[in-house]
């Protein structure tokens, strides 16, 4: 009988000592904040050992953190990442800045080889500021083109609404295409670094 019960208290220990052990692993341990995701960001551009880049600027939204890498050599945006607010990976940022870089994207951030970008955009900064404003117009009414930045390939570019940030949007330099960032959630705030 004795041994039953030894049996059966050791078994409820080792239960309760695996599910401890699985909710330490999956419940996250809260949500990173802005200087959390900055030094991820800083310790991110270390890791490349390119003593040309720097951060410009991080923006936290609902959903995650946006980071701006860019060259100091010409002021140009070299790539952007996103920081999951929950796990804190870094990861690229999905479209424009994979699809249209071109000179980091494809791969060439990551480790891949650096491409030499294509020739000069046909599209300058004024013209995708026009494009985008009348993109907002039709989709987003009532919002405004605000704060280009540009990119090897495209400008990506703040939507304001009430003088406040209200998401962002990518124009291809080349064709016009406009790609809306819908992935974001709400703006919380943002820092210049750069």
């Amino acid at each position: 009988m004795k041994m039953r019960k030894r049996f059966a208290l050791g078994l409820v220990l080792v239960s309760v000592g695996v599910i401890g052990i699985l909710l330490i692993s999956f419940i996250p341990r809260g949500m990173y904040n802005i200087d959390d995701a900055l030094n991820i960001a800083k310790n991110y551009l270390t890791s490349l050992s390119n003593p040309d880049l720097a951060i410009d600027e991080i923006m936290e939204f609902e959903q995650n953190f946006y980071v701006i890498y860019y060259e100091k050599s010409t002021g140009i945006g070299a790539f952007e990442m996103l920081i999951d607010k929950y796990t804190g990976r870094i990861y690229s940022e999905y479209g424009p800045n994979m699809m249209w870089n071109t000179k980091y994207g494809h791969g060439g951030m990551m480790g891949g080889r650096r491409q030499p970008p294509a020739q000069q955009m046909p599209i300058n900064q004024t013209r995708a500021m026009t494009i985008s404003q009348n993109f907002l117009n039709s989709v987003y009414p009532g919002t405004a083109a605000e704060d280009s930045h540009p990119f090897y390939g495209y400008y990506t570019i703040h939507v304001e609404r009430e003088g406040k940030v209200y998401g962002m949007l990518s124009v291809n330099g080349y064709d016009g295409g406009v790609w809306y960032h819908n992935r974001h959630g709400a703006f919380i705030q943002s820092r210049e670094i750069g």
